[in-house]
């Protein structure tokens, strides 16, 4: 409750910071002609603003453009674990830890485990957004869930704008908060980020700090599954009569994150431009350098453990703390230090060979802090002492890399590139990876035919080998664990359509197993999947379909849903000259398949074969309208829970959906 209002009280004062950031801004800044008309063409209700965004990629080395999010299609998607993947398995409340089902989009954080279920909610430097405005860019968003006894609600601010030119700065600051229809299971999510970048001519600079905080309550899953696999052999009126595990266990993350990146032209060369009888200036090489802190805490505690004394030993695998004493913190520290500096030789200069040339050397330093065995004594007067005790660790390693790139041109493109740690805890390891892409017609439509392969070679992370808290403790000794994976495909704009192939190997990989604890494979677990998207349109009528067929040789290790699918249809028509209007419905389903099951006291899904899930539809009928710079949407989730006489809505075991709900939302767009 605290969190939750004191989150309150920060957007509130963060919305009347940005507001008056915004009136001064419009005083002092004179609004481009080209600006003025936003909107009032009368033949589309889709908003063109002035605003450029993009996300940095090849370790901070590329701009990457990117759309501001003004699109009808997918606004009424209010989960945004959904945004990023149409197939996860979830706990069922929004908020919560997820997975995603799809193999190729699964990701992993590089050191540090206990983001591996939260990376939604954790923006890492590759996640983040900058911008270039020619007027003030603002974006408010609040979306509702009903009823209000077990609501949903989302709050995301951001603002944006160019001092001059060159300069830009902005603020971001997002919450969101779910009670969800089952007992004990609200997920609190806030973050705050001031960000800024310099585009110059020959010195550019990306800089963001954040603070980010999760507070997560852990029901452990109900009681039993047949309350809602079978409910008519049970009594109760409402969701949140059923009995879960637990009723006081919470997951806690707090998170700063500073992050600096530059870069600097070393010089230049002017071209003659035949075409057009102008001289270009043609920068011949850029060093670059990042550098980004991090820190993290995350606690996991049951504030009334002694209520489960006497089936402790059924609900966690480590013998019972002493009944007196009952210590139910497990407190883990975790920071880092990634310092890269990088040398490029731009392609735009080498005319001869027509690719460029990227060399980097890199360092991170870890730093871990978390629980070792705690002891205790007993004093002359019987009065208990606990003594609490921490193990720590740091991890350095230095690694260096290469890449050979091509990424202009109108009918190719690569990247080949290699990274090597030299030194420290990682030495050895290795990451080789390329990408192919050839731009090609067919008859009068442009296709483009693209594939791309990776091998790496990778040292356990810290956690993966040993652990200690009060209720999961584990040393081992694993093997490095060799990575494979490859895909292609082949994208076709104009139709819509986009075809990819893919499959890994993965030799000795590490995975956590039925009973909650970390475990290596002894020999190799292979998937070979496809996945498809297309959206059909026919007078007003969509149907935009993603589709994945996915094949594990080892469903223990590596379980996957051999089908599943993600189809949103709705009929769209402009009304007025101005109002955008649709509705219809979105659908999901996946096959049965053993979900990895969800062990809260560490934060990981793992494996089981207790039952299988999957086989059902959720269904989810929507309106959207977008009247200029505003969008609305209202839907009611999972509505045929209400009707349908099959009731295994379950992602993972003991974690059934919520039931049907209905969702509100709103989103604004002001450039001026």
């Amino acid at each position: 409750m605290y969190f939750c209002t004191v989150k309150r009280l920060a957007t509130y004062l963060f919305i009347v910071f940005v507001m008056a950031v915004q009136a001064v801004a419009q005083k002092t800044l004179q609004k481009p002609d080209n600006v003025k008309n936003i909107g009032s063409d009368k033949k589309s209700a889709f908003i063109k603003p002035d605003v450029r965004a993009w996300r940095m990629t090849d370790q901070y080395t590329l701009a990457d453009t990117i759309p501001v999010d003004t699109l009808t299609n997918g606004h009424q998607i209010n989960n945004f674990i959904w945004k990023s993947n149409p197939m996860n398995v979830t706990l069922g409340n929004n908020g919560s830890p997820y997975l995603s089902m799809l193999y190729i989009n699964r990701s992993r954080t590089e050191g540090y485990i206990f983001y591996n279920t939260l990376q939604q909610y954790i923006e890492e430097p590759t996640d983040l957004v900058f911008y270039n405005t020619k007027s003030p860019y603002t974006n408010l968003t609040y979306q509702m869930g009903y009823p209000k006894r077990r609501s949903e609600e989302y709050v995301h601010v951001l603002f944006t704008q160019n001092v001059n030119r060159k300069l830009n700065v902005g603020a971001h600051y997002k919450f969101s908060t779910s009670i969800g229809k089952y007992q004990s299971q609200r997920a609190d999510h806030a973050s705050a980020r001031f960000f800024s970048s310099f585009d110059g001519d020959y010195y550019k600079y990306s800089f963001s700090a954040s603070y980010s905080r999760s507070e997560i309550k852990e029901n452990g899953g109900v009681l039993n599954d047949n309350y809602i696999l079978y409910p008519d052999s049970f009594e109760y009126e409402k969701a949140e009569d059923i009995p879960v595990q637990f009723m006081d266990q919470t997951n806690r993350h707090s998170a700063y994150q500073i992050l600096y990146a530059h870069q600097l032209i070393l010089g230049t060369v002017d071209r003659f431009n035949a075409t057009d009888s102008t001289t270009d200036e043609v920068p011949i090489a850029t060093a670059y350098h990042k550098i980004h802190l991090f820190r993290n805490h995350h606690e996991f505690k049951i504030s009334n453990l002694a209520n489960y004394a006497d089936i402790y030993e059924q609900l966690f695998p480590t013998e019972a703390p002493n009944n007196d004493i009952f210590l139910t913190a497990d407190s883990v520290r975790y920071s880092h230090i990634d310092n890269i500096f990088q040398l490029k030789l731009n392609e735009e200069f080498n005319t001869l060979l027509r690719f460029g040339v990227r060399a980097y050397i890199g360092n991170t330093i870890r730093r871990y802090h978390w629980p070792a065995l705690s002891t205790f004594d007993v004093d002359d007067n019987e009065q208990i002492h606990i003594h609490y005790h921490t193990n720590s660790e740091n991890r350095v390693s230095s690694y260096v890399g290469g890449e050979i790139f091509k990424n202009q041109g109108e009918h190719f493109r690569l990247n080949a590139g290699a990274k090597i740690y030299f030194q420290g805890y990682n030495v050895g390891d290795f990451i080789l990876n390329g990408h192919l892409q050839g731009m090609f017609p067919i008859g009068s439509l442009s296709a483009q035919l693209w594939a791309k392969a990776s091998v790496e070679l990778r040292t356990p992370e810290l956690f993966e080998e040993k652990y200690t808290s009060n209720h999961y403790q584990w040393s081992n000794n694993f093997d490095r664990s060799k990575f494979v994976n490859y895909s292609g495909g082949l994208r076709i704009d104009d139709l819509n359509l986009e075809l990819t192939v893919f499959g890994g190997t993965q030799n000795k990989k590490i995975y956590f197993n039925s009973d909650g604890y970390p475990d290596q494979k002894s020999g190799v677990v292979q998937v070979l999947g496809a996945y498809l998207y297309k959206h059909f349109s026919v007078i007003g009528f969509n149907s935009i379909n993603r589709i994945a067929l996915q094949k594990t040789s080892d469903e223990a290790v590596e379980p996957l849903p051999l089908f599943a699918i993600y189809s949103s249809n709705f009929y769209e028509r402009l009304l007025f000259g101005v109002l955008t209007f649709q509705i219809g419905f979105d659908w999901r389903y996946n096959s049965n398949y053993y979900a990895p099951q969800y062990i809260p006291a560490i934060m990981q899904f793992a494996a089981q074969s207790e039952r299988k899930v999957g086989d059902y539809h959720y269904l989810d009928p929507f309106v959207n309208m977008q009247l200029k710079r505003a969008r609305i949407y209202i839907k009611y989730e999972h509505i045929n829970s209400l009707f349908g006489s099959k009731n295994n809505y379950f992602h993972t075991i003991h974690y059934p959906a919520n039931p049907g709900f209905i969702k509100f939302g709103v989103s604004w767009n002001f450039y001026d």
